[in-house]
């Protein structure tokens, strides 16, 4: 009898350890989620092929100042050189160079509910800068403040709907070449960003 209540004991023992466990790992991934002011709604990551992307020719001192809003309703980018992937939460396909290393998107939402996908790639990650996730460049849906467009380098509207280009600065990365590689496929595709149907 006292044989059965031992494994019993230990059955109980494994139980309360992983319930344990299970509340303790959900209380972090609940406080990491709190550390921003951002909720993430969802996250997924794509791959490109390695041939290399268009270069970004502007020689001038990275660190200058946020380039002008312009609205890419035309545009002389040629389709063929492009390729797209589709944000299902925001129901939208951003289009950018094709031959630009692997890269992975976050679908995020501020705290005044304003929806934006953020593109990072873990080569940009630098040291210089606490919790740097390797961020080049963000799709803000519906830009509804001076302070989201102040930050704009280029503006779309679709259906009513203003969407912007943010580019982030060449402070945190590692590799700025690198950036501005990411950064102008970006730059060059955002005129082709559509709306998905259905």
């Amino acid at each position: 009898m006292a044989k059965g209540q031992g494994k019993t004991g230990l059955i109980i023992t494994i139980i309360v350890l992983g319930l344990t466990l299970l509340i303790v790992g959900g209380f972090v991934i609940w406080q990491n989620g709190q550390k921003t002011d951002t909720m993430d709604v969802s996250s997924q990551s794509t791959s490109t092929d390695t041939q290399p992307g268009a270069e970004n020719t502007d020689e001038t001192n990275p660190e200058a100042t946020v380039p002008t809003v312009t609205d890419t309703s035309s545009t002389s980018v040629n389709p063929a050189t492009l390729s797209s992937i589709v944000i299902e939460p925001l129901a939208i396909t951003a289009s950018y160079t094709k031959g630009i290393p692997g890269f992975e998107f976050a679908v995020k939402r501020t705290s005044d509910g304003t929806q934006y996908v953020e593109f990072s790639a873990p080569e940009l990650v630098g040291t210089k800068c606490t919790n740097d996730s390797g961020a080049f460049a963000t799709i803000i849906k519906g830009v509804k403040t001076t302070e989201d467009s102040s930050t704009l380098s280029q503006k779309k509207s679709i259906d009513g709907i203003d969407y912007g280009l943010s580019l982030v600065s060449p402070d945190c990365t590692s590799n700025v070449e690198l950036l501005k590689e990411y950064q102008s496929a970006f730059t060059n595709g955002f005129s082709y960003l559509r709306v998905n149907q259905g």
